[in-house]
């Protein structure tokens, strides 16, 4: 009988399966498989281990307390403050200054400054004039005769080493000597002198005299010299400006002068003192200035003295603030720019240094910035020692401070040092 295909190949893993059966069965029985139980084996610490541990421990931590240690010994800090800016405005306030010979303290003073100089300028004669001038000058009498003091009177005659004779114009009195032997100072005196007649005979650029009244031996113990050049002598025609030309050549030399009188005057000025425009005024002496030569081109000399009112810097800001602010009086302020202020004097004052008022009062007006200067030794003694967490409570009874600001090095420093050289304040 014939067999299908599916028949044949069932029939072949019937048989396979029969066999693997008995295979199974002559195998011998296996035991159940128990769970692998894995077994920790622990080791022992050496002494050494533990101590090397103690000790990599330990040296951290006596790292740790050094560094904490040393930020508190030789902690350093530089502290940064910010000055309060306060603006001001001032219309027509008073302001009273009192002469500086006479001020009470703490009062606002002044005191004056006296410059006085002359210019030169070479001009051309337009005009033609005759001229009868005495030559003047001035005269030193020295007093080496006595050790009183010698008047010598308005009128004395002094005759020149060029033989021209002078009058002196005032009375004076002459010092006398002090010292002795070969040590001796002369005491002396200036006096204004004229030329006995006129011409330029009596010019001279300087010379000794011999005094009226001391002759002979005397006449080297008492005795003058010129002081400076006697000019002015004049006789006969000269060359000389019209009326239109002298008003412009004495409105040049006078702006010359004047510019030169300023500019000496601001170079002389201590600058610890202010003054303003208004408070300089100067004095011309156009009558001294000779517009004549004996040729077309001569020489033109005018003399004058600005006399200048000063007041110190720090006072009149002190001043200023104490106007300008009325809650609260800073014991040191400072303002920048004064020329935004203006300052009249409410009276005249006077240009002759002999006739200087005892006090004066000044109008004050215009607009700026008042600085409150900070104490910076205050600063340093409010923060030595304190915590990082006091110092903004520290600084708060400095009322200058607008800002404030610190480090510390080392920067893990927990205080302030405890000495002020080691503290440094700046003003930002």
């Amino acid at each position: 009988m014939a067999l299908k295909l599916y028949d044949v190949i069932r029939k072949d893993h019937q048989d396979k399966g029969e066999h693997d059966l008995d295979k199974e069965a002559t195998l011998p029985a296996q035991p159940p498989r128990r769970p692998r139980i894995i077994e920790k084996t622990y080791i022992e610490e050496s002494p050494r281990s533990r101590w090397k541990k103690i000790f990599i421990v330990g040296g951290a931590l006596a790292f740790i307390v050094l560094l904490y240690l040393g930020g508190m010994i030789f902690v350093h800090a530089k502290v940064i403050v910010t000055q309060r800016q306060i603006p001001f405005s001032l219309l027509d306030t008073e302001v009273d200054v009192q002469n500086q010979n006479i001020a009470d303290p703490g009062r606002l003073s002044f005191q004056t400054m006296v410059v006085t100089d002359s210019v030169t300028r070479q001009v051309f004669g337009s005009a033609m004039t005759t001229s009868t001038t005495k030559a003047t000058g001035q005269a030193v009498i020295f007093n080496q005769y006595s050790t009183k003091s010698q008047t010598v009177r308005s009128g004395t005659t002094l005759t020149g080493a060029n033989g021209e004779k002078y009058v002196t114009t005032a009375t004076v009195s002459v010092p006398g000597y002090t010292g002795t032997g070969n040590k001796k100072t002369a005491g002396s005196a200036t006096v204004a002198i004229t030329a006995a007649g006129v011409g330029p005979a009596y010019n001279s650029d300087g010379t000794t005299f011999t005094i009226s009244g001391w002759t002979g031996a005397n006449s080297k113990t008492f005795y003058a010299s010129s002081a400076g050049a006697i000019t002015g002598g004049q006789n006969g025609a000269m060359h000389t400006l019209s009326d239109a030309d002298k008003q412009q050549a004495l409105a040049t030399l006078q702006a010359a002068l004047e510019e030169k009188l300023s500019r000496e005057t601001s170079s002389q000025i201590p600058s610890n003192l202010i003054t303003f425009p208004s408070l300089q005024f100067t004095a011309i002496d156009n009558n001294a200035t000779v517009l004549q030569g004996n040729t077309i081109q001569f020489s033109a000399t005018l003399k004058g003295t600005m006399v200048s009112y000063l007041v110190p810097r720090d006072g009149f800001e002190q001043a200023i603030a104490a106007k300008a602010i009325s809650d609260h009086v800073y014991p040191d302020v400072s303002i920048p720019d004064l020329g935004g202020i203006h300052v009249t004097p409410m009276t005249a004052l006077p240009t002759d240094p002999n006739g200087i008022p005892s006090s004066i009062s000044l109008d004050v007006s215009g607009t700026g910035t008042i600085i409150t200067n900070v104490p910076l030794d205050a600063v340093k003694q409010d923060v030595l020692g304190i915590s990082r967490g006091s110092f903004m409570g520290a600084l708060s009874g400095i009322q200058e401070i607008d800002t404030a600001q610190y480090s510390l090095f080392p920067f893990w420093a927990p205080y302030f040092p405890y000495k002020s050289d080691r503290i440094t304040v700046e003003v930002k």
